[in-house]
């Protein structure tokens, strides 16, 4: 079965290509002319369909947006200032290629249209300009001579797309929203980029002080120190530790990746909320008991089973256990109360700990994001905890929140939905 950009891609190199390619397929320039107008009439009516699909729902992108449109012809400058201040562009004209270069030079212009056939500067040499003062602006040619050599040349000089005259409003005002679409995904691809890298460096920092560590410490075990047997197992033990982390580390992210991805599918059931809240508890008591901290449960009466994914509850409740505990105070306090309100459960768990700066608070869910001060700086952890926490309850369609205070602690509430049996 032929894929249908493969027909699409061979249809441009066929319309679009060289001599040579066209005279092979036996195509003069004028069929190859209509054959290329035809197929852009395609591609924009396809267009126009999936972004109909969702025109409601989609605030316009058009207003304020700076539009430039050069053309010797004042009856084209009026009639596209006319059709593209519609939508709410903010449209300017020029009558000569010179005129629009100073035009360019002092204002940035998201989208420039221009006329091939101009006295004094061409149009191809206004596009070379513009492409070098402004490599962003996206360029547009308006042609009454549409040819496929004149097509591909601009194409290559990096145009956008082209229009021939005569053309009416619909066929203007989609070429310029294509454009502006077009431009708006190719910056939305950079930043994923961006953070994909960002993201790659954020892991190899994480990643690379234990190892550093674990490798310095058997480099002193394979050169003989320390001698005795007793400090060579306290080293030993260390590494263990060291390794442990670096693995939990590693399986917080890979949870992370798959819950970000939706690769990890919740396996729903019926999960009673005393019973999760009652494991996490027990899970950490004896870390408590180390440092003398009251691990308290204040359950709602009759606390109602949810719809969810068991291990995913489970593991939420014990990552803001963990996190209360890591950063309390010897003899302070962690407590989990729950309370029922219109269709949701509230579950809430305080601690008596040191506190979140205001200016941490907004990205304490992000990755690897850990708040730096005298009383955190040496408490180890994922730096994925609260990240997976946020994760979970977006699956499951709730919502959390935190408040603090520096000096007092710190409260994480989650609301998550009821259904009936």
């Amino acid at each position: 079965m032929v894929d249908d950009d493969d027909v699409v891609c061979h249809f441009r190199d066929i319309v679009g290509g060289s001599e040579e390619t066209r005279g092979a397929c036996g195509i003069i320039d004028e069929v190859g002319t209509a054959a290329l107008a035809a197929f852009q009439k395609f591609e924009r009516e396809t267009w126009t369909m999936e972004m109909n699909k969702s025109a409601e729902s989609v605030e316009p992108s058009s207003k304020g947006t700076a539009v430039l449109v050069v053309d010797d012809d004042q009856v084209v400058l009026e009639s596209c200032q006319a059709i593209l201040s519609g939508p709410g562009y903010d449209v300017e004209t020029a009558q000569r290629g010179d005129e629009a270069l100073e035009m360019v030079e002092k204002k940035c212009f998201e989208v420039v249209l221009i006329d091939l056939k101009m006295p004094g500067m061409p149009g191809m040499a206004l596009l070379e300009r513009i492409r070098e003062l402004s490599p962003e602006t996206i360029n547009i040619i308006i042609t009454g001579f549409a040819t496929v050599e004149t097509a591909v040349e601009a194409m290559k000089m990096g145009a956008f797309d082209y229009v021939c005259k005569p053309f009416g409003p619909d066929e203007l005002e989609i070429v310029v929203r294509r454009a502006l679409d077009n431009k708006a995904l190719r910056e939305a691809a950079e930043q994923a980029e961006r953070e994909s890298e960002q993201f790659i460096l954020r892991v190899y920092h994480q990643l690379k002080s234990p190892v550093g560590i674990i490798q310095g410490y058997i480099d002193n075990l394979l050169r003989g120190a320390p001698s005795q047997e007793e400090e060579r197992n306290v080293i030993l033990q260390r590494c263990l530790r060291r390794a442990q982390a670096l693995g939990q580390s590693l399986e917080d992210l890979l949870s992370l990746s798959r819950m970000k991805t939706g690769r990890l599918k919740p396996n729903l059931e019926w999960v009673s909320l005393h019973n999760a809240l009652q494991r996490a508890v027990e899970g950490w008591d004896a870390r408590a008991g180390d440092r003398n901290i009251e691990l308290g449960l204040n359950l709602a009466r009759d606390l109602p089973s949810i719809w969810a994914d068991r291990t995913q509850i489970e593991h939420m409740f014990a990552n803001l256990v963990d996190n209360a505990l890591r950063y309390n105070r010897a003899d302070g306090k962690v407590e989990i109360k729950t309370s029922l309100n219109r269709g949701e459960v509230r579950i809430d768990v305080a601690d008596t700990g040191v506190g979140i700066e205001a200016r941490d608070l907004p990205r304490i869910f992000d990755e690897f994001y850990r708040c730096q001060n005298e009383e955190t700086r040496m408490n180890r952890g994922s730096g994925l905890g609260l990240s997976i926490v946020r994760e979970i309850v977006a699956a499951h369609g709730g919502r959390i929140d935190v408040q603090s205070v520096v000096g007092q602690g710190t409260t994480f509430s989650i609301w998550l939905p009821l259904c009936e049996k």
